[in-house]
């Protein structure tokens, strides 16, 4: 039973550097959401998908796992700078429909 204890302990460190490593190799991204890319700071506009096959390169990490944790960060994690109030709504609108398709999948 102690090993058991052990494997779940170490699969929530595994879960949370995962996350992390999403988190950090999405902090100098932009979103454009009206052509539903992730702009990376190097000038690649990627999707959802082509986007957690880029952190998975780096990391290791499963490829579904980062999807999820991609369209999170999409729904909650990534503000936009320097819109007002009506831009934020229409932003939150477009990424709302980009999302929605992948959050049956989570």
């Amino acid at each position: 039973m102690g090993n058991e204890q052990y494997d779940f302990l170490l699969n929530i460190s595994e879960a949370e550097q995962l996350l992390f490593d999403v988190l950090h190799a999405l902090e100098k991204t932009s979103v454009d959401p009206r052509e539903r890319r992730i702009v990376w700071p190097d000038g690649a506009r990627l999707c959802i998908e082509d986007t957690a096959r880029r952190i998975h390169a780096e990391s290791g990490g499963p490829v579904d796992r980062i999807q999820s944790h991609v369209v999170n960060w999409l729904a909650a994690g990534y503000v936009p700078e320097g819109l007002d109030e009506q831009q934020m709504e229409e932003f939150e609108q477009l990424i709302e429909e980009w999302i929605a398709p992948y959050e049956d999948l989570n």
